[in-house]
């Protein structure tokens, strides 16, 4: 049976998963690269990687550079992989380090791309209310997301898709585009597409300072930041002068709009909120290091009589 030899490279939850799908799978994975354990807490104890804590329940060989330099190319070399998948991996791969494996290197992106290259691809999809987005694998090259685009496959936003929402759908639809393209590689039966770097939009990283909520926008960007932004940093807002986090809204359009911040009603199991032009329907919410509730149940320990939202 044919099968590759393979290092791969990722850290966060995200990436474990395509980890975990590989390891499962015909093709030996013989090493991982995952970027370096953390001190966090009252211990200081070190935090691993998600990508870490899988390669090592399965006895892969794990490396932690803080950066790709001539000791991980040479590294590199001696394994001798026929491939190196790249998934979330936040650190740069040098040009000589993607010339060593066989097949080269391949990263597996969460957009179509050239549309949003870069760190925050399926936030800021969500943000900019794109209806369609999709996983592209990508011979990687110098240069942000730049590299030859080996496949492709769409995936659909809906008006209500959270970053959590879509993460599980690239992972779901990621995994089965990988082991796609992975049989193309090992039967050389695979076409490059360069990308148009006139259409590429870029998605630049997320800020703590875009979590806050600006009532004078409509409803539908801010419903948009909220679901962009419902794993990190989550949207934020002040209730009267305390800090409330908004996890899970939705958005309708009115004839007539009030005063921005306003609460509308507190009906149908949600606060409603005017903006500066349609209603926000706030579904779920947090008070500051309090747990996420349903605003029904919010509303049931928060007297909202004469508050709003700033």
């Amino acid at each position: 049976m044919k099968k590759l030899k393979i290092v791969f490279a990722g850290t966060p939850k995200f990436a474990e998963s395509f980890l975990s799908a590989l390891i499962e799978s015909k093709h030996d994975v013989v090493s991982v690269f995952t970027q370096p354990s953390k001190r966090s807490g009252r211990g200081l104890k070190f935090t691993h990687s998600p990508v870490r804590n899988t390669a090592e329940k399965n006895n892969i060989d794990i490396r932690q550079p803080e950066k790709i330099t001539i000791k991980e190319t040479d590294a590199l070399s001696e394994i001798k992989p026929d491939l190196v998948i790249v998934v979330a991996y936040g650190l740069m791969l040098t040009k000589e380090f993607m010339l060593v494996p066989k097949f080269g290197c391949i990263n597996v992106h969460p957009s179509l791309l050239p549309r949003w290259r870069g760190a925050a691809p399926i936030q800021r999809s969500i943000e900019a209310g794109d209806k369609l987005s999709g996983v592209t694998i990508m011979q990687m090259t110098e240069g942000l997301d730049k590299g030859d685009i080996i496949y492709q496959e769409p995936v659909d936003i809906k008006d209500n898709d959270s970053s959590s929402i879509m993460h599980n759908k690239f992972i779901t639809t990621g995994i089965d585009s990988l082991k796609i393209t992975l049989e193309s590689i090992l039967e050389n039966n695979f076409m490059l597409h360069p990308q148009d770097d006139n259409l590429a939009t870029y998605a630049k990283k997320i800020t703590k300072s875009e979590a806050k909520i600006d009532w004078n926008n409509s409803a539908e960007k801010i419903h948009k930041k909220i679901m962009a932004f419902n794993i990190w940093p989550v949207a934020e807002t002040l209730l009267s002068g305390e800090r409330i986090r908004i996890h899970e809204s939705e958005f309708k359009k009115l004839d007539v709009d009030g005063i921005p911040g306003n609460i509308k009603s507190i009906e149908n199991k949600c606060i409603e909120v005017f903006t500066k032009n349609g209603l926000l329907l706030i579904k779920k919410l947090q008070k500051n290091n309090s747990t996420i509730l349903d605003a029904e149940d919010f509303i049931r320990s928060v007297d909202l009589k004469g508050k709003n939202f700033e």
